[in-house]
């Protein structure tokens, strides 16, 4: 007897408990927020080469190409030039080494490629105005960052759930109802665009010097977050 009064109890337990879930009005919505910034620190990729003088003499064939311009001395003259528009040395990494290919009969042309850190616009375009561009292979914008991104990135969240919650607001407030608490909060896309600029910004030249064109800004970084929010309707 006391058992069926037991089950007795749990089965209107469970009956009040469904009614209660029928009865419980809820709404659903997502959120959206943007924003945009411009990047305080840039990644700027510079590759040199190897080369022969005779490649930048007048009237010279590829079998007067006899003196080879060592790696070492083309990479000492380059950190003379970043030293020389202000950029220190623990903002200067070496990304890759390798060679990279040899004429028939000659020796190989070796390469190595640098990542520099740089946070002055001016300073990129100092550098693509190298007069002595030999041994130079190419200059890029590699990567562009913030140095608050993580606080960017927190304040578009919560302007993504903001979004949400006013969106159910005003939905809810339509029909005569006010909007209660939050229930549950899922994350849909966190998209992190940082444009690069893939193209070499210079090449190095086979007869003459050269140098590439300035550039007086570069893309901002466009950061999305989509959230998704159910509500309670009160």
């Amino acid at each position: 007897m006391k058992n069926v009064f037991i089950l007795f109890l749990l089965m209107i337990a469970v009956a009040a408990n469904s009614q209660n879930k029928e009865t419980e009005r809820l709404i659903e919505v997502n959120g959206k927020a943007e924003m945009e910034i411009q990047p305080d620190e840039i990644v700027f990729i510079i590759g040199i080469e190897e080369y022969w003088k005779e490649e930048f003499e007048k009237k010279k064939d590829f079998e007067d190409y006899k003196t080879k311009v060592p790696l070492a001395e083309i990479e000492d003259a380059l950190i003379k030039n970043l030293r020389k528009v202000g950029i220190e040395k623990e903002d200067i990494k070496v990304k890759s080494m390798g060679n990279y290919w040899r004429y028939k009969g000659k020796e190989f042309l070796y390469s190595k490629q640098f990542e520099i850190k740089i946070t002055d616009l001016a300073k990129i375009n100092q550098l693509t105005q190298i007069q002595d561009a030999k041994g130079i292979k190419y200059m890029n914008i590699g990567e562009l960052n913030h140095s608050k991104m993580d606080e960017f990135k927190k304040a578009v969240k919560i302007n993504a759930l903001k979004d949400a919650r006013e969106k159910a607001a005003y939905l809810v407030e339509s029909i005569g109802s006010q909007l209660g608490e939050v229930v549950t909060i899922s994350e849909l896309s966190d998209t992190y665009y940082r444009p690069v600029r893939p193209e070499p910004m210079m090449m190095m030249a086979k007869s003459v010097d050269v140098a590439a064109e300035s550039i007086d800004e570069v893309q901002n970084i466009k950061l999305e977050y989509q959230v998704r929010a159910v509500f309670r309707i009160k």
